[in-house]
């Protein structure tokens, strides 16, 4: 099987990546570092805004997994960042498409990341993968993504959609940032306590984009564990999953709103998502609770 894979160095890529190789699979990467590319090992240059696409590349492409995307946590939202979050998602779909129309060499599936920010955020409602869209910056950001796939689908192209919630991984993203200050023996907790958050294992995440490979049919998917967690829950489990026990002070919203900007939105919400299209559709979670992720984030020598 060949895949072609954008985003190949972000959080979810670099697990991804050797995974699909350990697997046997030929796995074909898409960089914006010139410094990176290395035709051998099928490691190829592009830019979207110079409208640079590798002409060398003509392996045959049976799926297309497209990750690339701005990190919506790195910095405040500003009207410029904003607008790269957006583009970043969108505008690289669009070019990769014409590029791959203009070489008749298009996948037989396409895999696109999205988001459960898709969903209205805060809610009380559990969300399903038929709900209707929020009216928020993220619910905007992820209609347009998840438009540019139809384009995919247009051509014929089985497209599958992952919508994604907080990805569980140790030292990198939410995780990273929640341990910040546990060496002070502080994790606090954002917005209210009770807040619900709606969570993924990185391992189980990598392994619903390949279980989602050969169906036959398009496709959205809610890539979320099936138990739903709040924030003062999960700091508990974090502390259990360590051995060690921390302060949890609360950071109200309006602090955050203060000090992030707009941005600090995303560590007000409160959302539930559902799992059922996933476990109904068979798949297995290794990681189906707080606690066995947790564990797992946390075991000794990893």
């Amino acid at each position: 099987m060949n895949i072609l894979i954008t985003g190949a160095t972000g959080m979810l890529g670099k697990r991804m990546v050797p995974m699909l190789k350990e697997e046997g699979m030929d796995v074909s990467i898409l960089t914006t570092s010139e410094i990176k590319q290395n035709v051998k090992q099928k490691v190829f240059f592009w830019d979207v805004k110079k409208q640079i696409f590798p002409k060398n590349f003509t392996q045959p492409i049976d799926i297309v997994i497209h990750l690339a995307g701005a990190n919506v946590g790195a910095q405040r939202w500003s009207s410029q960042y904003k607008e790269e979050i957006l583009g970043s998602r969108t505008e690289t779909s669009q070019f990769l498409l014409k590029k791959l129309l203009e070489q008749k060499n298009l996948p037989k599936t396409y895999i696109t990341a999205s988001g459960t920010d898709y969903y209205p955020n805060p809610s009380d409602l559990i969300f399903t993968e038929s709900d209707l869209p929020g009216k928020h910056f993220l619910a905007e950001v992820c209609k347009a993504w998840e438009s540019v796939a139809d384009a995919w689908q247009d051509t014929g192209c089985i497209t599958q959609i992952i919508r994604t919630p907080v990805v569980l991984d140790k030292g990198e993203g939410f995780m990273a940032k929640m341990m910040q200050t546990a060496c002070l023996g502080v994790i606090p907790t954002t917005g209210h306590p009770k807040n619900k958050l709606t969570w993924i294992h990185a391992e189980d995440l990598c392994r619903i984009y390949r279980f989602v490979f050969n169906k036959k049919e398009s496709g959205i998917w809610n890539a979320v564990a099936p138990q739903v967690v709040s924030m003062k829950q999960l700091v508990c489990a974090i502390d259990n999953a360590r051995g060690r026990k921390t302060l949890h002070p609360n950071i109200p919203c309006f602090m955050l709103k203060l000090m992030l900007g707009e941005m600090g939105t995303l560590a007000c919400g409160s959302q539930q998502v559902s799992a059922e299209k996933l476990l109904q559709a068979g798949f297995g979670y290794l990681y189906p609770t707080p606690e066995t992720a947790l564990n797992d984030i946390f075991k000794p020598n990893t």
